[in-house]
């Protein structure tokens, strides 16, 4: 395990070593534990931020070029979800025809 010097607040310090000594725990476990916290939310919001915006763009490329749609009943997140799930050789007519069938077989069930 790697041992670090940081800079902290000594009244941020303090807190943590009342929270520690409270727990029965260390000073280290503590701040281990916030910085896991740290980089675990983070790399989820820059997940979602990442995914919120490719919906944005494919929902505002659809929405400019809906005249041009050749399948309008699909929208730009369902291509980009069956896109997903697309092999190599899939083209965009294929993935239209799966999403269009796997509503038919939700209708029929």
């Amino acid at each position: 395990m790697a041992k670090v010097n940081v800079y902290i607040p000594d009244d941020l310090l303090e807190q943590v070593d009342v929270d520690a000594l409270a727990m029965g725990r260390s000073r280290s476990s503590i701040v281990q534990e916030a910085l896991a916290g740290y980089v675990a939310t983070r790399g989820e919001a820059e997940r979602r931020s990442r995914v919120e915006g490719a919906i944005e763009i494919a929902d505002h490329v659809a929405a400019t070029w809906a005249e041009h749609d050749a399948a309008p009943e699909v929208g730009a997140s369902d291509f980009l979800i069956g896109l997903r799930h697309a092999s190599e050789r899939d083209g965009d007519a294929d993935i239209v025809r799966r999403i269009l069938e796997s509503r038919a077989g939700e209708d029929r069930e």
